[in-house]
């Protein structure tokens, strides 16, 4: 994301950018399987909030994924990152402000598109 000027310089807000970089589990194994791609920007579906993320963690759930050892059906690859903390990119409910300081803690497991 970069930010927007005004004529004389002033930030207008943030402009997303077409891309982003994540973080994708490709296969099972070692961290030397988890690589940084850079990916399309999704489109948040009516009902959710898009937040530009400032910092992740990677939970024990998503190192047992890693490891293979999750015990439940994994769809590979997939975006790793469920907890995050950030600002709000998009809000299709329209009840948080675009900049507005979230934390998230995501149930949904998300599989990249190709670039």
């Amino acid at each position: 994301m970069t930010e927007k000027r005004t004529a004389d310089g002033g930030a207008a807000g943030p402009v997303a950018s077409a891309t982003m970089r994540a973080v994708v589990l490709e296969e099972p194994g070692p961290a030397t399987r988890l690589h940084v791609r850079e990916l399309p920007v999704p489109e948040p579906p009516r009902g959710w909030v898009r937040i530009r993320v400032r910092a992740f963690g990677l939970n024990h759930s998503e190192l047992m994924t890693r490891l293979g050892l999750s015990g439940d059906a994994v769809h590979l690859p997939r975006v790793l990152g469920i907890e995050a903390v950030g600002q709000v990119d998009v809000d299709t409910t329209g009840t948080l402000a675009p900049g507005t300081r979230v934390r998230a803690c995501s149930s949904v497991a998300v599989r990249p598109r190709s670039a």
